[in-house]
C-alpha cells in the first residue's frame, strides 16, 4: 500500500505536468521541408541566418 507520502507526489500538479509536457518543435513537419528545400536552393548560411537556426539542426 503506498504511503500518504507517495500519493502526494503523484498526485501533485507538478508530477502530472513533468509526465506531460514533451518538446514543442518551433516549426511544423510542413515547414521542416520548405526549410530544407531553401537550403538546396540557397544555402545553408543564408537559410541558418534567415531562421536562426544552426547547422547541427540543419543537418539533424
Amino acid at each position: 500500500m503506498p504511503s500518504e507520502y507517495t500519493d502526494e507526489i503523484e498526485n501533485s500538479s507538478y508530477t502530472r505536468r513533468a509526465f506531460s509536457m514533451g518538446r514543442k518543435s518551433k516549426y511544423s513537419a510542413e515547414e521542416k521541408l520548405l526549410i530544407l528545400n531553401e537550403v538546396l536552393r540557397n544555402g545553408i548560411h543564408k537559410v541558418i541566418t534567415k531562421y536562426k537556426i544552426s547547422q547541427k539542426t540543419i543537418r539533424r
